[in-house]
């Protein structure tokens, strides 16, 4: 693991492997730790770059620079910086917009795209009316008691009354809740919510391009994808619901996951 300092951020990353490129970008408040299954079986044939995004545990907290703009800019200072070459974006929840922006500001520059559990890219506003309300009981937690009694309280209520993604009946439950609760309290406080607010319709003009995308979804994702949405757009396709997954289908389901990128891969 290594820090890299670009775009006015330090950001923990890693590039491991040999092959094609292959870039794997979390969500909100989730982090590198979770692409576990995923680097084992690419790293085989492929050379694959993780980092935590700028606000997430490991990567600086800077005093701005949050919006969606500002985190492409993160994305393109690092593929630079790396001298990644027409990679494949592999993106979850609301990684996935700033994969899509990314890819309509550089579409010649991206060989394909898999965006897995992508409601973000139609319903950002809705995510951000959720985590106004989520992030002040964590903030309010990690000022009084700290960080123990947010575990404590995600252990307790994740997936319930607080940050809905976290699976309750899941092999994973304890890894979700350390992730959602290891971040600095300024990214509950304002980093989330300033990306959250920032993200625009990408659906129209991302439908638009002609690159190869695979969308997928677990089949208990409580926000599911709307494949419907880029029904338009030539050559995107949307997997089955993988079965025994929700939100963190790659984490749940690794081996139907990796399947269906390898899959996806091998027709681009």
């Amino acid at each position: 693991m290594s820090l890299v300092h670009v775009n006015g951020c330090d950001f923990a990353c890693e590039q491991i492997g040999e092959g094609a490129d292959l870039i794997f970008i979390h969500g909100e408040i989730h982090g590198m730790a979770y692409w576990e299954y995923q680097l084992p079986d690419f790293t085989r044939d492929h050379r694959c770059f993780i980092y935590n995004r700028r606000g997430h545990v490991g990567s600086g907290m800077p005093d701005y620079g949050f919006s969606l703009v500002n985190q492409t800019r993160d994305l393109a200072a690092l593929i630079e910086h790396h001298q990644i070459r027409n990679p494949v974006i592999v993106a979850v929840a609301f990684g996935t917009t700033i994969a899509a922006n990314y890819a309509l500001q550089f579409p010649d520059r991206v060989r394909g795209l898999v965006l897995a559990a992508w409601s973000e890219m139609h319903d950002a506003m809705l995510y951000f009316h959720r985590w106004a309300s989520y992030n002040q009981i964590a903030v309010d937690i990690l000022e009084r008691s700290g960080r123990d009694a947010l575990i404590d309280h995600l252990r307790a209520e994740g997936g319930r009354s607080i940050y809905k993604v976290i699976p309750v009946d899941s092999p994973i439950r304890e890894k979700c809740v350390r992730m959602f609760a290891s971040h600095p309290i300024d990214e509950y406080r304002r980093g989330m919510l300033e990306f959250g607010t920032s993200v625009p319709d990408l659906v129209t003009p991302f439908s638009r391009l002609g690159l190869p995308v695979l969308g997928i979804c677990g089949a208990n994702d409580p926000y599911p994808d709307q494949p419907e949405r880029l029904h338009g757009m030539p050559r995107f396709v949307e997997a089955a619901p993988i079965a025994g997954a929700g939100r963190f289908v790659h984490w749940e389901q690794p081996a139907a996951f990796n399947a269906a990128v390898r899959d996806f891969l091998g027709t681009i």
